[in-house]
């Protein structure tokens, strides 16, 4: 049994939290997961403000002994959240575990938001973020009442909490439950949302800086350049770039054509080109979609064209589609074109490369 940790929120008479309105935990979930936060959507809706409402009703709390099962929320009526006296919700948290139990009046949910409720929101996030907690020992399908808040985000619900208070509770909440690729996310998302209109400075490979406009695509650029390269190639090279502002760089048509990569800055290119300088060298054409310009078939082709051109090998050049998050309408509304054996990478995970690959399991696995 978890024990009672001691908590601001607790008081004498049925051990229940203060109250706040469901309008109002939506606003308080609205600062815990800001517009940067990854897949905040589902996290700062109306049914999760429903959901941390009824934990907070019924005292399913950490370290009280009172626990909920996801039947609570879509059983819940409207009549019943304006019953908030203490005995009122004693009374409720005491009969909602019985299996004939029904609160008067309309329900906030029908039987067809189980689902959601109990897969999408309780189970794949708050549990995974660990806001919310079972029984240990428990199966996640158990038809008996096992989940519970932690006290730690249920604090962040004290009605007396405002102002610089509460975002310090919040921030402290974030370092000591969020993980750490989380929060890089987060930062740099946060990045592209509050990015001051201007100019970007980019950090190249060979120590030299460089400017261009500022922008989204100019954003995944950036991070192509410096997060990019750095992480997943050997000795990187910009042999190419294209910004929205200044369609060549002269200095790179030179540094393209050392390494045997021919082109005419005039025809259609990639919006980045890299070399990685190993032996044999390496080529890897990138694709910056903030809306449109991903790497699709006929893209592709066309691309190969350059390459044919120039004599270099297939065999040594990949080609990536970079864009700002995996939430991004932008990946939405292309992923489904993306050719093939190719390269998809998101500025707010510079760790996270996928593959789209056709080859089988086994030729995938090193070990097989």
């Amino acid at each position: 049994m978890p024990k009672k940790p001691s908590s601001p929120l607790t008081h004498s008479i049925g051990n229940l939290p203060p109250l706040l309105s469901v309008n109002e935990i939506q606003e308080r979930l609205n600062s815990i997961f800001p517009e940067a936060f990854p897949d905040r959507g589902i996290l700062v809706g109306i049914m999760a403000a429903r959901v941390f409402y009824v934990f907070l009703y019924g005292g399913f709390i950490e370290g009280t002994g009172r626990y909920l099962r996801p039947s609570f929320v879509y059983l819940f009526t409207q009549e019943q959240s304006q019953k908030t006296s203490n005995e009122e919700r004693v009374s409720w948290s005491q009969m909602a575990p019985k299996a004939k139990f029904r609160p008067v009046g309309t329900r906030w949910y029908a039987d067809t938001s189980r689902e959601p409720i109990r897969d999408d929101l309780m189970r794949n996030q708050l549990l995974r973020l660990g806001i919310m907690h079972k029984l240990p020992g428990a199966a996640t399908t158990a038809s008996t009442p096992i989940n519970y808040l932690s006290a730690d985000f249920a604090t962040l619900f004290n009605p007396d909490l405002h102002g610089d208070g509460l975002e310090r509770l919040i921030n402290d909440w974030r370092l000591k439950h969020l993980d750490q690729a989380t929060m890089q996310r987060m930062a740099l998302k946060a990045q592209g949302i509050h990015a001051k209109d201007g100019d970007i400075l980019i950090d190249m490979p060979d120590g030299t800086r460089i400017r261009i406009s500022g922008g989204p695509s100019s954003n995944i650029v950036k991070g192509l350049i410096e997060d990019f390269a750095t992480r997943h190639l050997n000795k990187p090279a910009v042999l190419w770039l294209s910004a929205s502002d200044k369609k060549t760089y002269p200095q790179f048509v030179e540094l393209a054509e050392s390494v045997g990569l021919k082109f005419n800055p005039s025809k259609e290119l990639p919006d980045l080109i890299f070399a990685d300088m190993i032996d044999p060298v390496s080529f890897l054409f990138c694709e910056v979609v903030a809306t449109d310009g991903a790497v699709t078939k006929p893209r592709k082709e066309a691309l190969l064209e350059l390459v044919k051109a120039s004599n270099i090998p297939e065999q040594s050049v990949k080609f990536l589609s970079a864009f700002e998050d995996r939430e991004s309408q932008a990946f939405r509304k292309n992923f489904s074109q993306l050719d093939v054996d190719t390269l998809v990478w998101f500025r707010t995970e510079p760790n996270l490369l996928v593959v789209l690959s056709t080859a089988v399991i086994e030729e995938l696995d090193p070990n097989r």
